[in-house]
């Protein structure tokens, strides 16, 4: 943790990993657009994208705190989130509660700053091939229709 807050160490794994760190960060404050590809995983997202999200969620650099609460410094960014879910859980679905991938990353985004934020989905892709293909389909036809 001090070495993350720039203490010097001499520790050539902790320095490789304070390099990653660093890279991920730079790419994140250089882009313009972020596309996040996710499958859900137990209700929610996978442990790499989690780790790439603790990565990247510092205070200073992509949120800080004002006199009225937490503010999002990746103003001007537009996120786009390629979604797959093995079940359905959209709004109006009998299991929506359990959603906690997409509205994960929306609120966190938010959190940073980037509002901006386009959603193609690809539900129910385990519920037979006559669903999947069709879910493909639809998410084909939305990422189509998509304007940058």
């Amino acid at each position: 943790m001090a070495a993350f807050q720039g203490a010097a160490t001499d520790d050539a794994t902790i320095n490789a990993d304070l390099q990653k760190g660093s890279a991920y960060m730079e790419e994140l404050l250089a882009s313009d657009i972020l596309v996040i590809g996710t499958p859900m995983y137990n209700f929610s997202i996978p442990t790499p994208l989690k780790a790439w999200i603790d990565r990247i969620a510092v205070v200073g650099k992509t949120f800080g705190y004002t006199a009225t609460g937490p503010e999002g410094l990746l103003k001007g960014k537009k996120a786009f989130i390629a979604s797959a879910r093995g079940g359905v859980y959209s709004a109006g679905s009998p299991t929506a509660a359990f959603e906690h991938q997409e509205s994960y990353l929306i609120g966190l985004l938010a959190f940073l700053g980037v509002v901006d934020v386009m959603v193609v989905r690809a539900e129910g892709l385990a519920l037979g091939a006559q669903a999947k293909d069709a879910a493909i389909a639809q998410a084909l036809a939305d990422v189509a229709a998509l304007s940058v």
